[in-house]
């Protein structure tokens, strides 16, 4: 018994041993110049960088996806709320939807329900695949589906207690591969033939007949491979076309249409004043939301910059091409500071005007909240790559 214990007591000693050596310090609050970031909060994803599938913000909660469908999801606080695995293996799990009492997670074949901390509520097994990222409205979920007829769009019941779970589907001319998009109870969609159309929830299209739209239909030039988003400012569509049109939500007429130069495959992010999207050989491009004429120039476009994280009045956040967090100027597009650590392996937008916290997770794995610090006497501990305990002792 003794033997034992002793065993015992040297495994532990050398298990803390190794684990001292390892051990990272987290430095020392202080006062931070202007033009830093400073850490909020950091959480540990249990993932490896390399493994991580997806990473999504979405209304108030955090979403990292590991590998073999093992999810984590947190709070804005850096809590954890649940671990879990969602679906079959093999499934593809696409991105949630967060709701005040749950989270939905569709798969490719079902919608499975969940509580915010993580309770199985239901499993919604589907008679036809998704085809697209749905959206959900209270208790219901639109979205492409498969079809013998070809693409359709279609309304599943969340809360339907037996039967079909659609409450009804309509042809959508082609295939919606990409998320529909809902604004004041109206269900936007573009289909791969690159149409948009519109319709309410009855559904019955929504945009009246014109001569540029003689079948109520919205046409561009080029497949649409990314999806769409709307505001109330406009319906803004990325195109193959090598177009950004802003429709009128409400007519389907062009507002403006930005001419990129090559084929857009990314989708735009609209915030309060400005337009973002992605182009091929520009980097991050500002446009103006609203437009005084049909044909608008960039306000700026950035080669650095591969996508946005979120913007405030003064300066636009973004993730660059050499993986650090960078505040660009929203009126010239100029960089104005950057993180020292250039480790960040992925990242989510955060689009809040009385919010700008960035989210970020790093290459080995943890989940950082972050903000810039734009005045002077803020205190706070600094974005930097933690230095291990052995090599500050050595100093």
């Amino acid at each position: 018994m003794k033997s034992y214990t002793l065993i015992l007591t040297l495994m532990a000693a050398a298990l803390m041993g190794g684990c001292r050596s390892k051990e990272y310090v987290m430095r020392e609050p202080e006062v931070v110049p202007p033009g830093s970031f400073i850490r909020n909060w950091t959480a540990d994803t249990g993932f490896d960088s390399k493994d991580i599938k997806g990473f999504y913000f979405v209304n108030d909660m955090l979403f990292v996806y590991g590998p073999k469908n093992d999810i984590a999801a947190f709070d804005t606080a850096g809590g954890l709320k649940f671990r879990m695995r969602i679906g079959k293996p093999g499934d593809l799990v696409g991105v949630p939807m967060v709701q005040a009492e749950r989270v939905i997670f569709p798969t490719s074949a079902a919608i499975e329900i969940v509580s915010r901390e993580g309770i199985r509520r239901k499993t919604i097994n589907l008679p036809q695949p998704l085809r697209s990222p749905p959206v959900a409205v209270d208790e219901m979920v639109y979205a492409g589906i498969d079809s013998e007829q070809g693409g359709r769009i279609g309304a599943i019941s969340l809360d339907r207690p037996y039967g079909s779970p659609y409450i009804w589907t309509r042809i959508a001319r082609g295939v919606v591969r990409t998320q529909p998009a809902l604004f004041e109870n109206v269900l936007y969609f573009a289909n791969e033939n690159g149409e948009v159309i519109s319709i309410t929830n009855d559904p019955t299209l929504l945009w009246p007949r014109n001569d540029e739209m003689p079948d109520s239909v919205f046409k561009t030039d080029g497949r649409i491979v990314a999806a769409i988003r709307v505001d109330e400012s406009g319906v803004y569509v990325p195109s193959t076309d090598s177009k950004l049109y802003c429709l009128d939500p409400i007519t389907g007429k062009i507002r403006w249409e930005y001419f990129a130069g090559t084929p857009l495959k990314q989708s735009p992010v609209p915030t309060a004043d400005t337009v973002y999207i992605y182009v091929d050989g520009k980097g991050l491009v500002a446009l103006d939301k609203k437009q005084p004429g049909r044909y608008p120039e960039a306000r700026w476009s950035n080669p650095e910059a591969l996508r946005l994280l979120a913007d405030d009045a003064k300066l636009a956040y973004v993730l660059t091409e050499s993986n650090h967090v960078a505040a660009l100027d929203k009126k010239t597009g100029a960089q104005q500071f950057a993180t020292e650590r250039d480790d960040f392996a992925a990242a989510v937008a955060h689009i809040n005007p009385k919010d700008s916290t960035l989210f970020v997770i790093t290459s080995d794995g943890k989940l950082v909240s972050m903000r810039a610090v734009t005045r002077a006497g803020v205190v706070g501990s600094l974005v930097q790559v933690e230095a291990p305990r052995a090599s500050i002792a050595a100093r």
